[in-house]
């Protein structure tokens, strides 16, 4: 009798046990490498040739990068044409566990949800159950990464009015995000013309656009932990022209980049070159002229003439955003349009310093996005707030290592650096 009560008691534990082990042992645990894309027709490739869209695209670039970054990453698509945040949550036991990977991009719009037809509703059902699947990611064990909404040709201005606002906010949520909009927008929420299949998807050359949108170390970034970044204050550098003698600080984006955004802080009372934008054409330049006003110099021809004076020795946002696929680079002060250039660029890098400073300068808060960013987007900037999505580099530049350790630590999720040829002053 004892011996039949032990033997139920043992069996008992292990069924615990064995339960126990069955429920921690996560699928994630089979491939730590592997990556899910999950999501509509857009990111499952229709439009592209070869249903080669933009998410096989970026796959791609993953591949190219084994030679440097040493990790290999599998990926998986189970995108299907039509879902939304419903049937992708209807979708996730059957479709995306039995995947076993790691990481999930959940790649959905408001086009599906009915934003168009239905507005507001569809907004609160899209945010309402987007936190819900990065919440059941996270408590199954994955690491989630999403996409934002883009466009489509028969959005009109209160549709796009509901992208934006839902993009703002997916800038800020917890959790890593992919900036598409920028790469094809026509600044009205429709696909800029040549870049577009038909009035929901984009050809070969809007993919291609979107694809170069996601930061090619994010996953690697992740894979090592690196946390989402978080605003530092406080934070500044010194550049002296008598004594730095032509040294700068370089940023050199990990791939190709054709939409992008940098902006950064600086203070100064004399003319002279903020920041060298090099391009596969050449050198453009963002300076401030004997009167005190942002000059924005092509790579390529042309020129902005800013209008407000920034010569005051009080801080200062520059920031300049261009779309590839519109062909358009627009410098903004703080969140006043400086003005805007027709023409497309490669850009290569990005050096503040140089030989041709202001005779005294300070800098902070340095950022840059694999993506073009609307006025709206511009306005949150120069708040002195941080957007996160398709973010590379937000380098605090803190010399007096105040709240960094590093005065060029990179805080973005991304595995890149800037490199220093300069003396960082105080």
């Amino acid at each position: 009798m004892q011996y039949s009560y032990f033997k139920k008691a043992l069996i008992l534990a292990l069924t615990i046990l064995l339960s126990f082990s069955a429920k921690s042992q996560t699928p994630q645990n089979s491939n730590h490498l592997k990556i899910v894309y999950f999501g509509s027709s857009v990111p499952y490739g229709q439009g592209a040739t070869n249903l080669k869209g933009y998410t096989s695209l970026f796959s791609d670039i993953l591949k190219n990068r084994v030679s440097t970054s040493g990790i290999v990453w599998e990926t998986a698509n189970i995108s299907i044409g039509g879902d939304n945040t419903v049937r992708v949550l209807n979708r996730y036991e059957k479709d995306f566990l039995p995947q076993k990977g790691k990481y999930v991009i959940f790649a959905l719009a408001l086009g599906n949800e009915g934003i168009h037809e239905q507005g507001q509703p569809m907004f609160d059902q899209f945010e309402k159950n987007m936190k819900i699947l990065i919440n059941k990611a996270r408590s199954d064990g994955y690491t989630p990464i999403i996409t934002n909404s883009y466009t489509r040709n028969d959005y009109n201005e209160k549709d796009y009015s509901f992208i934006k606002k839902m993009n703002l906010l997916i800038h800020q949520w917890d959790v890593p995000s992919i900036n598409l909009l920028g790469a094809v927008d026509d600044l009205s929420g429709h696909w800029m013309d040549g870049f577009w299949s038909d009035a929901a998807h984009p050809n070969d050359e809007g993919h291609e656009e979107m694809s170069y949108t996601i930061v090619p170390s994010l996953f690697d970034a992740l894979e090592s932990k690196k946390p989402m970044p978080e605003k530092v204050k406080g934070s500044s550098i010194k550049f002296s022209k008598n004594k730095s003698q032509g040294k700068y600080i370089a940023f050199t984006p990990e791939n190709i980049v054709h939409p992008f955004t940098t902006s950064i802080s600086f203070k100064a009372s004399n003319p002279g070159t903020l920041l060298e934008i090099n391009d596969v054409a050449g050198k453009g330049t963002i300076s401030i002229n004997e009167n005190g006003q942002l000059v924005y110099s092509s790579a390529k021809s042309g020129n902005i003439a800013g209008t407000t004076k920034v010569n005051d020795n009080k801080w200062h946002q520059v920031t300049i955003t261009h779309y590839y696929a519109k062909g358009v680079t627009m410098l903004y002060s703080g969140s006043t349009l400086q003005g805007t250039l027709d023409e497309r660029l490669i850009t290569t890098g990005i050096n503040i310093g140089g030989a041709d400073i202001p005779k005294k300068v300070a800098y902070k808060n340095w950022l840059f996005y694999r993506s073009a960013m609307n006025p709206d987007e511009i306005a949150y900037l120069a708040k002195d707030s941080l957007l996160k999505s398709s973010l590379e580099l937000y380098a605090p530049l803190d010399a007096k290592k105040v709240s960094v350790s590093d005065p060029l630590i990179n805080l973005a999720q991304s595995m890149n650096t800037i490199k220093e040829t300069a003396s960082i002053g105080n």
